[in-house]
């Protein structure tokens, strides 16, 4: 039994270096990180190289360190494993094949980059495991553990949701980050699923009529940018595109700001953002961050999924036209800008106030090292 959270002994397995948080992930990787810190000693186990590994520069690892981390890279134990040739041949067969559909829960570039005796070992003292990916369940002992999901991947990769479902019967809970994931798992005979989405302490901003978008350079924000691109519109507002998606501009309208600072800064500069991603499972982090801060948001169909449903928090469109036509109208239309951002951040509140989010991952931490979670 645990007598306070300070006993709290943790080990969290990641595939690759969480630091700095410069992507999606990485920022939710860290909110558990950073959790699991707070609640006591920490290990992070980890890989340098491939297959997986990646990232683990020295400021890196520095920083971790200075946070308060504790690390055992498996590199330190054993450098080699025959499989890892045949992982490292698939990964890149099907990365040349353009077929990355095929990383899906059996794959054996991600399956095969820990060995079961090794994790087993650099557990064995802990009082809670974390994995952030279901990957290695299998690989688990008795201790009492949490897999962190950040995407369901059988939902668009190949092979079917058979071997996910059967690594994340090893946990003891499982968290999501998209609440819709929730009743997935619980469908396919899962039950200790909990919702914990990204945690963004926002504010109130002013809200100006700049339009923004926000994205880095993954396949599905191309997408979405493509599409803005296939308007047939012959008026539209100025887009500032923030972040490295901001290279692949191709029209007049879009502005390419690209890097920033402080996460907060595309969200300072524009009163309305647009969310163009297409329908595909996962909870957006960007679009926290612009309910966080109140902003006019205006979403193509499908990009919001993840959250539960609202009927005023944003503007739906279902094509580029109807997107450029309502950021036009957002922008001189200072009242009903205003209503809309203000809905955002009233379901902010509702839904997703970080402190409440951390607070619940805490207990619910805490609860499964003490193995009293109904």
């Amino acid at each position: 039994m645990l007598k306070n959270p300070s006993e709290l002994r943790s080990v969290c397995l990641v595939p690759y270096c969480p630091w700095p948080a410069n992507t999606g992930t990485k920022v939710e990787m860290m909110k558990h990180l950073n959790v699991l810190r707070k609640l006591g000693p920490c290990r992070i186990l980890s890989c340098k190289k491939k297959p997986v590994g990646f990232g683990w520069t020295s400021e890196a690892v520095k920083s971790l360190e200075e946070m308060g981390f504790e690390f055992a890279f498996r590199e330190t134990d054993y450098f080699f494993d025959l499989r890892w040739i045949y992982s490292c041949g698939y990964a890149w067969l099907c990365t040349f094949l353009k077929m990355e559909d095929r990383f899906g829960s059996s794959n054996p570039y991600h399956r095969y980059a820990f060995r079961q005796s090794w994790i087993r070992r650099k557990t064995a003292d802990a009082d809670l495991v974390v994995m952030q990916y279901s990957y290695w369940a299998r690989l688990l002992g008795d201790i009492p553990s949490v897999i962190v999901q950040h995407e369901l991947l059988s939902n668009f990769h190949r092979g079917g949701s058979k071997k996910e479902t059967q690594d994340l019967q090893q946990a003891d809970c499982i968290l999501v980050v998209g609440d819709d994931e929730v009743a997935t798992l619980k469908e396919r005979g899962l039950q200790n699923v909990i919702w914990s989405p990204p945690a963004i302490e926002g504010e109130a901003l002013p809200v100006n009529a700049e339009v923004g978008l926000v994205g880095t350079v993954a396949p599905q924000n191309l997408e979405g940018l493509h599409w803005l691109e296939s308007a047939q519109a012959e008026v539209a507002p100025k887009i500032n595109v923030f972040g490295n998606l901001a290279s692949k501009c191709t029209q007049p309208y879009l502005n390419p700001v690209g890097r920033y600072g402080k996460g907060s800064e595309p969200y300072e500069a524009c009163g309305i953002h647009l969310m163009t991603r297409p329908d595909r499972p996962g909870l957006q982090i960007k679009v926290v961050e612009a309910l966080s801060f109140g902003r006019a948001i205006i979403a193509r169909k499908g990009s919001m999924r993840g959250l539960p449903h609202s009927e005023n928090a944003w503007v739906e469109v279902e094509t580029p036209d109807e997107m450029l036509s309502e950021a036009l109208r957002l922008s001189t239309d200072e009242e009903a800008r205003l209503v809309l951002a203000n809905a955002a951040r009233r379901y902010y509140l509702d839904h997703l106030d970080s402190h409440q989010i951390l607070s619940r991952l805490e207990q619910t931490y805490l609860q499964i090292a003490d193995k009293s979670l109904e």
